[in-house]
């Protein structure tokens, strides 16, 4: 009888051991899963404050652009440009090509023909005076907008012509005074932080008076 009581004894022990450690892996699994989270927020805050302060930062920059043309055609960019099209490391550690996202920008693949660029889909539905994206500026946040202590966010800008005009030519800024994209440009931001986070806006801005104003904004998921 001694020796059938001590077996169970033994056996509630081991039982006792297994759901410890599983409450154990449980909890371990919630506090990582928490961890994550909140790292994970506070890289998405961080991604959209870094969109947001590049597009401000390029609103300074196209502001003393002596006209649209030349940024809309590819020829102008950013001071603060860090250097042509290639490989980037983001804070991720992941790898992106800075070609093939304009491409992806501009059609949604790596590649683009000009019967991608101008068709009409979902996303553009301007056909011909879809915007042809161009990187304006890219780099690393803290060095985009000059200060040292910026969250660690790679932004990259792409600036396109404003879809409501009706030239038919995404490379020049309307000239007509009457046009409603006369002297106006699209803006699109897009920072990228830890934790495999990105944050997509799009603004409208137009050069008044020798300055450039911000209109609508939207941001793209």
């Amino acid at each position: 009888m001694w020796r059938g009581e001590r077996g169970s004894a033994l056996v509630l022990v081991l039982l006792c051991a297994v759901l410890f450690l599983a409450l154990a892996g449980a909890m371990a699994v919630v506090a990582t899963t928490e961890t994550t989270i909140s790292a994970t927020f506070r890289e998405s805050a961080a991604a959209l404050a870094g969109a947001e302060a590049a597009i401000a930062r390029v609103v300074a920059d196209l502001s003393s652009e002596p006209d649209l043309n030349g940024v809309l055609a590819g020829d102008a960019m950013s001071s603060f440009a860090d250097g042509p099209a290639g490989f980037r490391t983001l804070p991720d550690g992941t790898r992106i090509e800075l070609t093939e996202l304009t491409n992806i920008e501009r059609c949604g693949g790596p590649v683009c023909t000009d019967a991608q660029l101008t068709a009409a889909t979902l996303d553009r539905p301007w056909g011909a005076n879809n915007p042809r994206w161009h990187r304006y500026t890219s780099g690393w946040l803290r060095d985009v907008t000059a200060q040292s202590a910026a969250p660690r966010v790679y932004v990259v800008v792409w600036v396109g012509d404003d879809p409501l005009e009706d030239d038919g030519d995404p490379l020049t800024d309307d000239p007509d005074p009457d046009s409603p994209g006369h002297d106006a440009i699209l803006i699109r931001s897009v920072a990228y932080a830890g934790y495999s986070v990105r944050r997509r806006l799009e603004v409208v801005a137009r050069r008044v008076d020798g300055g450039v104003q911000l209109g609508s904004w939207r941001e793209i998921r």
